[in-house]
């Protein structure tokens, strides 16, 4: 499966809460926490939505709707600007 990627002049940095998703180009500003703060930075590990489904029902097996939350943030990033 196609790996995700951020778009060009967006980048993920790690922060001590978190993490930021920052767009150089236009200079929004995300703030990433939690699961969104895991899945950011399995993107940035070059994982595919699969490994990342995958880590995610490791990380919460409490969780049902992993998979829709997931397609849910792939398609905000999207509409942001920030995945390619």
């Amino acid at each position: 499966m196609k790996k995700l990627e951020y778009a060009k002049g967006v980048v993920f940095r790690k922060e001590p809460a978190g993490g930021i998703l920052f767009n150089i180009d236009t200079g929004n500003l995300q703030v990433t926490e939690g699961v969104a703060f895991g899945i950011c930075d399995m993107i940035d590990r070059d994982k595919d939505r699969e490994e990342i489904l995958m880590e995610l029902k490791k990380l919460y097996p409490e969780e049902k709707n992993l998979e829709q939350d997931l397609e849910d943030f792939i398609m905000e990033l999207r509409e942001k600007g920030a995945l390619a």
